[in-house]
């Protein structure tokens, strides 16, 4: 019964054009859909240099952090981090587990989590995992939120408010300082994820505009701009102290390899230095939006992440397929990643790619447009 249950409903995804499949990404494709906005990911030159300096690192911690995972290399990297957002720092082995951890382990029934509707699927879980209160406010909508914390905050013990800083599929930003005003009125625990904003951000915006102090969980992926794998938790002492004794993502996994970690350290220490790579993508950045003004094409985006909505999955699929025949890898995001009819093309600049490599693109993102109705 159940092999017959889920073979109905993979039929009913390809048949709605929206059935998932793993493939190898053609490497004399254009990649336009990568995370790795920093380009730091595949950089020949710095893994040349990085292996130089880390030759022959174990490929295994073999142990959880709690018996014998946590090796020099990892203690190093959180006294790194540590020297650089003046908090305790707590390295977990992805955002995923990192987002999740921290919700499931600080709130519970008597707890309400106000979330920003388009938070990403971790936060959802964490928050499933709590058996907390969930409100959603609308996205970005700071009068919402505040709303829902005006007529809610007398009901609970405690009350969370999670929001990312930029968001992965509209490309659309928080407004941090006007976030934490809020939070000064109400006094909630704010918890702010900087998946998409690391890195392009230097050390991420919350540090750029000086409110690391204002945040009490602060989680920083590093699979995106980070060029990496893991995530940073930036907290105060005593939260890090009841994760390593009650985190259960944190307590029953196994540590990330020595390799991992030294690959983490060793971008850390030189994150300063990569103001070329971001100033080349702000060009980039800017590049993109006068061309999607000058095609009339519609996106929420204002950063370095572009959505372009093209609606039905069929139509979605013709002009990916189209890019494809001219060079150019592009993601088509469907159901249930996005509302039903919200199909999109994501964009991910990144400084590896050049201002002509963005022209020639939307040429024919322009072309594909108007061609495929």
């Amino acid at each position: 019964m159940l092999k017959e249950k889920l073979k109905k409903e993979l039929e009913n995804f390809k048949n709605e054009k929206r059935l998932r499949k793993l493939d190898i990404l053609d490497e004399n494709l254009l990649n336009l859909s990568s995370n790795d906005y920093m380009g730091l990911g595949n950089d020949s030159l710095l893994l040349k240099e990085f292996y130089t300096s880390y030759p022959y690192l174990p490929l295994s911690s073999s142990s959880s952090r709690l018996i014998s995972g946590s090796y020099p290399l990892i203690m190093e990297l959180e006294e790194k981090a540590q020297s650089i957002y003046k908090k305790p720092v707590l390295f977990f082995n992805s955002g995923f587990d990192c987002n999740c951890c921290i919700i499931e382990t600080f709130c519970d029934e008597n707890t309400l989590v106000i979330s920003d509707r388009l938070n990403h699927a971790s936060i959802h879980d964490g928050i499933i995992h709590s058996k907390a209160t969930l409100l959603r406010y609308r996205h970005l909508d700071l009068k919402h939120l505040k709303l829902l914390l005006e007529k809610n905050r007398a009901k609970f013990d405690n009350i969370f408010v999670i929001s990312e800083t930029i968001y992965s599929m509209d490309g659309d930003c928080v407004h941090l300082k006007k976030l934490i005003d809020l939070k000064k009125q109400f006094n909630f625990y704010l918890i702010i994820d900087e998946a998409h904003s690391f890195g392009v951000h230097s050390y991420g915006m919350a540090y750029e505009e000086n409110l690391i102090d204002h945040i009490d969980f602060l989680s920083i992926p590093l699979g995106k701009g980070g060029g990496s794998t893991g995530a940073y938790l930036i907290c105060d002492q005593i939260y890090k102290d009841y994760i390593v004794n009650r985190g259960r993502k944190f307590i029953y996994t196994t540590a990330l390899p020595p390799i991992n970690i030294a690959w983490n350290l060793f971008l850390l220490e030189k994150m300063e230095t990569f103001k070329s790579r971001r100033d080349h993508l702000l060009e980039l950045q800017n590049l993109a939006h006068s061309l999607i003004k000058r095609y009339n094409m519609t996106t929420l985006s204002t950063t370095h992440i572009i959505s372009i909505i093209i609606g039905e999955n069929d139509r979605l699929d013709k002009i990916t397929h189209y890019l494809k025949s001219k060079g150019y890898f592009v993601y088509g995001v469907k159901e249930p990643t996005v509302p039903k009819g919200t199909s999109r093309i994501r964009i991910g600049l990144s400084p590896a790619l050049s201002k002509d490599n963005i022209i020639n693109f939307f040429q024919e993102l322009n072309y594909a447009l108007n061609t495929f109705f």
